[in-house]
């Protein structure tokens, strides 16, 4: 029986950047080169290019770190960006192959949010995904189409209240579905765990109190304070890349992947008490 790691996310979870660190440590040269040009071309087609660059990355991102922490196999999106209700869909699918696969046993699962506005953008557009209408399949033709009227007011900050309550409306419809999918994955003997990577700035404070409340929500609290998300953390300890080595990129950096892995794994030892 093969225990697993399992982890959802966007490019926070897939590791973007990382590979900048072994970079600069072992070909300062064309470090300095390309360290401002993360762009697809040329920076990040180098750093999906070369094996050293890719194991790096898959090695020391949190949940590379985690797994090893566990002693787990890792089950994972090898799959850069993304946003909420597609990764809640690729973790039913994965689940499906998990309950007929008996040699594999999940014991733990870490769910990163990213920014909501992701899935806005998806929903919003009628033939977001292979043909299919996103937007009515997850919020129904109302929602959908007050969606649509209310996404005109986002540059208007005088009549933005009215967005944001839809927003978090969408957001709690996703985070309800993960909620179910999470308790499911209880009773098949996993531990379950969400956290904020990224958030939407204006329409997080109407979401918070009740993901606060949630038993597999996890606060990210650092040096005594506690954060909106990972991200925000990340700007305001300066522990980007940007911040740390600089390079023209706002993902966190090698000494934040490490910090979470640790949380994640002080949190999982306490989860199984």
């Amino acid at each position: 029986m093969t225990n697993l790691l399992l982890t959802f996310g966007c490019s926070f979870t897939y590791g973007e950047g990382l590979e900048f660190h072994h970079w600069q440590e072992k070909y300062p040269t064309t470090f300095d080169l390309y360290k401002n040009k993360v762009t697809y071309y040329p920076s990040s087609l180098i750093m999906i290019s070369l094996d050293e660059l890719v194991n790096y990355r898959e090695k020391y991102r949190w949940s590379g770190i985690l797994k090893n922490f566990l002693n787990f196999s890792l089950m994972t999106k090898n799959e850069n960006g993304g946003n909420n209700y597609r990764n809640i869909e690729r973790l039913e699918i994965l689940m499906d192959y998990i309950k007929i696969e008996k040699n594999y046993a999940p014991k733990y699962c870490v769910f990163q949010f990213t920014n909501i506005i992701r899935d806005i953008v998806e929903f919003t557009n009628s033939t977001s995904f292979g043909g299919h209408d996103e937007g009515v399949r997850w919020l129904g033709v109302d929602l959908k189409k007050k969606l649509i009227e209310n996404i005109t007011l986002l540059d208007d900050p005088l009549r933005r209240s009215s967005l944001n309550e839809t927003i978090a409306e969408v957001f709690m419809i996703i985070y309800n579905k993960l909620i179910e999918k999470f308790n499911e994955l209880e009773e098949m003997g996993c531990k379950c765990i969400f956290f904020m990577g990224l958030e939407d700035f204006y329409s997080h404070h109407l979401i918070y109190d009740t993901i606060k409340e949630s038993p597999y929500y996890l606060p990210i609290n650092f040096n005594g304070n506690e954060y909106r998300s990972w991200d925000s953390m990340n700007k305001d300890c300066y522990l980007t890349l940007r911040q740390n080595i600089g390079v023209n990129d706002d993902h966190p950096c090698l000494a934040s992947h490490k910090w979470l892995a640790h949380t994640l794994y002080k949190k999982y030892l306490e989860l199984i008490k």
